[in-house]
């Protein structure tokens, strides 16, 4: 899963040819070279066409990776996908499963390869399946294999999420026999699209209200804290929510600017503000490492002022006090701070 600094998300499923310590090295690669050209592309296709090119110079002889890539804007179910000659996803809908097609070769096998790019639109409910070729290949004690009907059976009558991967484990034990030597790798990822709300992203089903980037220099937290406001302006929150709001923002703002970024210009971090019913969300991205953020010990003003604890961790704190949610993120191509507060308080403005 690859955070994407516009609020998308992209996710990959793949599988390389052969085993052992060769293929390992081969996927580490293609997971690196996926990762970062997710960032300086938009295109599912052409992030694997540019894998591939990088990929097959490389390549070790009789070697090939299997891979598909999609990008999927949470706000909007809409989905863009590509696949390097990967077994295909099913997605379960209210009108039965169906399969996501778009054609394309393996990675790594020859330069030049065009990958097609297909686009889809997850409703409510809706759930997707992808999976690797250990599922569909593996047999029963007569050699018959599970299959791809047996699947797309399964997850018609499976709910989605981790009830889906236990059902499709079982009938898969129920098809080899309890006994039997697993024949290859088995993978499985499901997404499924919310009918409700969910707690911090609860805003990611409602409409966008601003979203821009800022150069990571000092004192572009003002910019970004007076564009939110402005964003804001029409939603009726109280004055005392609003500065919360304002004071958390130009925190996260200037954490992502010194710590993600390290006050680079040329890493801008990305705003985006969306309003759902009940609540606004800000999710404030840089362009870091994507490292695992450490977990901050717990402030000590004593400590502190005793010189035993260092300031960092004290903004996080701040921030988590400013709003109702707080959320950060770490994967792909940086940090995601997350901040959601309610519309309407609950008489706590003045703490």
């Amino acid at each position: 899963m690859i955070p994407l600094p516009d609020g998308r998300v992209g996710f990959v499923v793949g599988d390389v040819t052969d085993k052992g310590v060769p293929a390992a090295l081969v996927m580490s690669a293609t997971r690196s070279l996926l990762r970062a050209s997710a960032q300086r592309l938009i295109e599912p296709g052409e992030v694997l066409e540019r894998v591939n090119e990088q990929l097959c110079p490389d390549m070790p002889e009789k070697m090939f990776v299997t891979c598909l890539y999609g990008v999927l804007d949470p706000a909007t179910g809409h989905l863009r996908f590509a696949n390097a000659g990967h077994d295909l996803p099913y997605v379960r809908t209210a009108d039965g499963v169906v399969e996501l097609r778009a054609r394309g070769m393996p990675l790594g096998l020859m330069t030049g390869m065009p990958c097609e790019e297909k686009e889809a639109t997850l409703q409510p409910g809706d759930g997707v399946l992808l999976h690797s070729d250990g599922v569909v290949e593996a047999h029963d004690p007569e050699r018959d294999m599970f299959g791809f009907p047996r699947l797309k059976e399964t997850m018609a009558d499976a709910p989605p999420g981790q009830e889906l991967i236990d059902r499709v484990l079982s009938d898969l034990e129920a098809w080899t026999g309890p006994d039997a030597e697993q024949e290859d790798d088995i993978t499985m990822v499901t997404l499924e699209r919310s009918t409700g709300e969910s707690q911090v992203s609860a805003a990611a089903n409602g409409s966008v209200l601003a979203e821009f980037e800022v150069p990571s220099e000092a004192g572009n937290e003002r910019e970004v804290m007076d564009r939110v406001e402005t964003a804001v302006a029409d939603l009726g929150l109280e004055p005392s929510r609003l500065q919360r709001l304002k004071t958390a923002v130009a925190e996260a703002t200037m954490n992502a600017m010194e710590h993600g970024n390290e006050y680079q210009a040329d890493r801008p971090v990305s705003i985006r503000v969306l309003h759902s019913p009940d609540r606004v969300l800000v999710q404030i991205t840089d362009r870091g490492d994507a490292g695992e953020l450490a977990e901050p010990e717990a402030p000590d003003l004593e400590a502190k002022l005793e010189g035993r604890q260092t300031p960092r961790g004290w903004g996080m704190f701040l921030i988590e006090k400013m709003v109702d949610e707080a959320r950060v993120t770490s994967e792909g191509g940086g940090h995601t701070v997350e901040l959601a507060l309610r519309l309407e308080g609950d008489g706590d403005d003045n703490e």
